[in-house]
């Protein structure tokens, strides 16, 4: 079903050619004739068809590239789509030029090189791929190389070879690309070459690109003979449209078309044999029951085939093991009577509905008796026992509804597509710029127009949907006497009284980039019933995910915070993040001053906000997306669950894996269990929508970096990313538990009722919503419309907003025993200090630029201060308020023993209190005594250095030039050429980056280890203590220093007007700085 074309900025990729040998001593378009002139605007390059060839290993790539810019990525040679295991590309880093490879099937999954290709000039390019190493070579010098593994077995994904962008299109290359040629055996790459490459005996692809011939394809001189197709732009224009449009088929596995009249045939005859009381009438049931039925049953045998493989480690860590299928079930009738005996029991204990009939007692008689019939008829006997399984799932349909758990009878939810489309429509490769990104994936103008809100009545029996807004009218602002439609709806909200909804709506009809009023999420409140629709948000900020607070107020997400996403090279990506209204849409306050993004915050069981949030502060751009929990003030963030997975460094002697792997990369839709202190949750991708499998998380358990704290409740879906390919569909989200055991969510298109056991009862079908089966849209956000017990109500400790009071204590910053850590201190270490640095937000869109440090995704640091710590490492301090915070533990030199990998932050008033630094989350603080710093007024910050933006120019280059290089000179010793592209091996920095950097040697890891970080391990801070520097420093020359190494080594301090800094002048960020108070001291 095609719905729209997508527009947005370029979606042409223009590949020129450009012929001619040059005259000597000319610059040359082609290195010796054609070649490839590539665009970096959105479309798709020349493509050869898939070739099992080019996953070979081993394998040699070849070619010739003179970029032009290193404003975005430079996709050189792509081959199939991101989303395939075996992709491969090679490419030059966005802000840096650094030529690297791709790889998102193996550990590490980047390999990136030092040497910068965007000058201009003509290279000569190789990858070398073998023996579970891969080495990357510019004009035939080794520049990077490493031992890679798979991340078990790979299965390649269909997709083409593809020059100067993606395979499915998004990247581009700004330059040239000639004289590609692929080999399966590693040549050795030792000279560079001075002629056009030729054909060998293991070459597989060669592509000279010196000529179109019949005027669309560049001809492959290997034996292979796979030409490179390249479309006129026209046609270019039309094939992204297409993509747009929806045409292009899944990368999942579709459930065959049903023969449905057969279908209600064979479950006909197997009541009517039967002759069960408890099924009489059950002969005819609704047809998308019969649908649902015959799926159940295609993915029950694919399971028990081996067609559909267990995840890795599913069995062990699945919530009941009664959702795994057995061999002794035989047949997907097996697994269904098994699986029901387990939900009858359950029931008998927890009790029968109140006037559900039949009683449980005549359900179970007819369940022990269609189990005897069932051991009558052999396996072997698919027809008979087809018919079994469909009686089957219609008795255990009955035991189901009657749940005690089921005492409502309604249900509210949304209906929601996007442009990307279903795994019916949806195209093989999704795209961040179509909403398949976990940040872009909540830009309204990547919601089709269409759905609604509704409700869902008499579930139970004979289902109605009513579009709950069918009559009613916008009550108040601009959109005043007018009815919500068109547009589309997202992330409803019932009120603890069961009768206000909150809702998310966008008036937004096509697909553009823009961001205006029209264009963006706006908050809604509206009565069960229908009246009282009225708009609270009205803006040119997307606000979404409103959820009732148990004081009245309402949090919710919102870009108003400002900020862009630091990953992105080609999409302008804003920050969302928590924000607090009053329930009429006055007063909104932020109550998050994060840096990237939040989703879905919820209220637990104890009143206190659960939420995701993407932490990635000097770490891998694809950790920490996970769980959170503050107080519903937004005071006190805290993430006890899976922020830190090992390896938590990586130098030399790390013995860790990335536990990520095999782990949900991505955790969504958190939800408290009522009367549990347990979580539901979805194993998202990071490329992808909030949909996956879903997890029990208990944070009563220690968590280990990996599966300790998370079971599976469906075992059998594996984790995106971790364990299937990104940027795919996939099948559970929105969980709504009622208890530990069952739970309402959406299940692909569809509303069911699903419990631990692994049984899954249809709730809604798609078409009951529509008339007929719409694939484009998914049924999300079910709740069940009844009171519901509200959670305590916790008083606000921040003074902010309409309630703001003048007279309320300043914010403070008390830490019990900074000695308190989970890994101790260096022997005989002794804390003196404690450094508040300021982080910086990302204030353009695009990724490295400018190159911040010497990683594309560092960010800007202000150091604010330092205060006292006592013998007994408590502190007392003023507080910075509302911006990013990073705590630092200095010992006696002023050097940073720890530091951290995320950030804090105060909200006015607030009375932060810390345990220790990076204390266990399982022991409580010693009681009964009163730390020492406490018995005190606050500590005032202490600047250390100018409380400016670092910048290497400002900060140390003079300290350089003065104190450093002139005795370099004189001695012979130490480095001459102190520019900061040379001091990279002598200085400190964490790197941030793609997916793989948290392996990377010595900058990767996910958290900081005490004593070895910054000034105190680098080798400049340690020469700095040795008796050829100690004391031949000036003392505030040695602070500079020191505090520079702890802050990242850091290259400029903002991310605009770069010049200036590099000439030495103070730029100030444009958020959460004031040069009138730069410590941002609460006045």
């Amino acid at each position: 079903m095609a719905r729209v074309c997508c527009v947005w900025g370029a979606l042409i990729l223009g590949v020129l050619l450009v012929s001619g040998r040059p005259a000597p001593g000319e610059v040359a378009e082609g290195r010796f004739a054609g070649a490839l002139r590539s665009s970096p605007a959105l479309g798709s390059g020349p493509m050869a068809e898939p070739k099992p060839d080019y996953n070979a290993w081993p394998l040699t790539v070849e070619c010739w590239a003179r970029i032009l810019s290193k404003t975005g990525f430079n996709i050189l040679i792509a081959n199939e789509p991101k989303s395939s295991p075996t992709h491969w590309e090679l490419y030059t880093y966005a802000g840096s030029g650094r030529f690297s490879l791709y790889q998102p099937g193996y550990t590490p999954a980047e390999v990136i090189s030092e040497r910068d290709l965007a000058d201009g000039r003509w290279h000569y390019l190789a990858l070398v791929r073998d023996q579970g190493r891969v080495r990357l070579y510019v004009d035939a010098e080794l520049v990077a190389e490493a031992a890679v593994t798979p991340n078990g077995d790979l299965q390649s994904q269909p997709g083409t070879l593809a020059f100067g962008a993606l395979a499915e299109g998004g990247l581009g290359c700004d330059g040239y690309v000639d004289e590609v040629r692929l080999s399966n055996v590693a040549r050795p790459i030792t000279r560079v070459p001075n002629a056009p490459f030729t054909p060998a005996g293991a070459t597989i692809g060669l592509w000279h690109f010196d000529r179109l011939e019949g005027g669309d394809r560049f001809a492959d001189a290997s034996p292979l003979a796979n030409p490179a197709v390249q479309l006129p732009p026209g046609i270019a224009a039309a094939e992204a449209a297409k993509r747009a449009a929806n045409r292009d088929p899944s990368l999942v596995t579709l459930p065959p078309k049903p023969d449905l009249a057969a279908t209600r045939q064979a479950l006909g005859e197997a009541l009517a044999t039967l002759k069960l009381p408890t099924l009489e009438g059950a002969a005819t049931p609704r047809e998308g029951l019969l649908i649902d039925w015959e799926e159940q049953y295609w993915r029950l045998g694919n399971q028990l085939s081996g067609k559909e493989p267990l995840p890795s480690g599913a069995a062990e860590q699945a919530f009941d093991a009664q959702a795994l299928v057995r061999p002794e079930d035989g047949d997907p009738l097996g697994v269904v009577l098994r699986r029901t005996e387990a939900l009858a029991s359950r029931l008998a204990a927890l009790g029968w509905r109140k006037g559900a009939t039949p009683s449980l007692a005549a359900l179970r008689r007819d369940l022990k008796a269609l189990k005897a019939a069932a051991a009558t008829v052999p396996v072997s006997d698919t027809p008979r026992r087809k018919g079994l399984y469909l009686a089957a799932c219609a008795l255990r349909r009955q035991i189901a509804f009657g749940n005690p758990l089921l005492d409502f009878d309604s249900i509210l939810f949304v209906a929601r597509g996007v442009y990307q489309g279903s795994r019916w429509t949806g195209p093989a490769v999704t795209g961040d710029v179509f909403g398949q990104h976990f940040a872009t994936q909540y830009f309204a103008f990547n919601s089709i127009p269409g759905g609604g809100l509704y409700l869902l009545r008499n579930y139970k029996t004979r289902p109605e949907v009513v579009d709950l807004l069918r009559n009613s009218v916008v009550e108040n602002g601009r959109l005043r006497g007018r009815r919500l439609t068109p547009g589309a709806f997202l992330s409803p909200d019932l009120s603890y009284d069961g009768k206000t909804i909150l809702f998310a709506y966008t008036e937004n009809r096509e697909h553009r980039w823009v961001w205006s009023k029209e264009t963006t999420w706006n908050l809604f409140r509206v009565n069960v019933d229908g009246s009282g629709l009225r708009q609270l948000t009205d803006s040119a900020w997307n606000d979404f995910d409103p959820v009732w607070l148990p004081n009245g107020r309402v949090a919710f997400i919102s870009e108003r915070r400002g900020g862009y996403i630091r990953c992105f090279a080609g999409l302008h990506v804003p920050s969302y993040v928590l924000h607090s209204m009053r329930a009429d849409g006055s007063d909104i306050i932020p109550i998050s001053y994060y840096e990237t993004s939040e989703w879905h915050p919820s209220v637990d069981n104890h009143g206190m906000i659960v939420y995701t949030r993407w932490d990635y502060t000097d770490r891998e751009n694809c950790l920490g997306s996970n769980f959170w929990i503050c107080y519903p003030d937004g005071r006190d963030p805290r993430a006890p669950h899976g922020n830190y997975p090992y390896p938590w460094h990586t130098f030399p002697d790390n013995q860790h894996r990335d536990t990520r792997i095999g782990r949900p990369y991505t955790e969504m839709n958190i939800r408290a269990i009522p009367g549990s202190p347990r979580y539901i949750l979805t194993a998202a991708p990071h490329h992808g929508e909030a949909f996956g499998s879903l997890c029990i998380l208990d944070l009563a358990k220690p968590d280990d970096g990996f599966m300790s704290q998370l079971q599976r409740i469906t075992p059998y879906v594996p984790f995106p990313e971790t364990q299937f390919p990104g940027r795919s569909q996939y099948p559970y989200g929105t969980a709504w538990p009622l208890s530990e055991d069952f739970y309402l969510c959406n299940v692909w298109e569809n509303l069911y009722l699903l419990d631990r056991f692994g049984n899954q009862e249809l709730l809604c079908e798609n078409a009951l919503v529509f008339g007929k089966f719409d694939p484009e849209m998914r049924l999300i956000d079910p709740i069940p419309v009844r009171p519901r017990p509200r959670p305590p109500i916790i008083p606000t400790a921040t003074n902010q907003g309409a309630e703001r009071k003048p007279d309320r204590p300043k914010a403070t910053i008390r830490v019990l025993n900074i000695y308190d850590s989970d890994i101790p201190f260096p022997p005989g270490t002794r804390i003196k200090w404690l450094r508040i640095t300021q982080n910086g937000l990302k204030e353009n869109p695009i990724m490295g630029v400018p190159m911040i440090g010497y990683q594309n995704e560092n960010t800007p640091r202000i150091p604010l201060g330092i205060a006292p710590v006592e013998e007994d490492g408590s502190v007392y301090v003023e507080a910075p308020v509302e911006r990013e915070l990073i705590f630092q533990a200095l010992d006696e030199n002023y050097m940073a023993v720890q530091s951290m990998r995320s950030v804090a932050f105060v909200h006015p008033g607030e009375q932060l209190t810390c345990q220790g630094c990076h204390e266990s989350k399982q022991q409580a603080p010693p009681q009964g005594r009163v730390p020492l710093a406490w018995r005190r007024q606050p500590s005032k910050l202490q600047p250390e250095v100018p409380v400016e933006p670092i910048t290497y120019y400002r900060l140390v280059k003079p300290v350089f030039e003065r104190a450093c290089i002139p005795c370099h000179q004189q001695q012979g010793k130490g480095p001459v050429d102190m520019s900061y592209e040379a001091l990279e091996p002598f200085v400190f920095y964490f790197a941030g980056g793609m997916s793989g950097e948290t392996v990377k040697p010595i900058h990767g890891g996910s958290r900081t280890l005490p004593g070895r970080f910054g000034a105190r391990y680098s080798r400049m801070g340690q020469a700095l203590l040795d008796e050829h520097h100690r004391g031949k420093i000036a003392p505030e020359d040695y602070r500079r220093v020191v505090v520079w190494l702890d802050s990242n080594s850091l290259r400029l301090g903002a991310y605009h007007d770069e010049e200036k800094q590099v000439a030495g002048e103070v730029v100030w960020w444009k958020l959460d700085a004031d040069p009138t108070n730069p410590q941002g001291l609460e006045r």
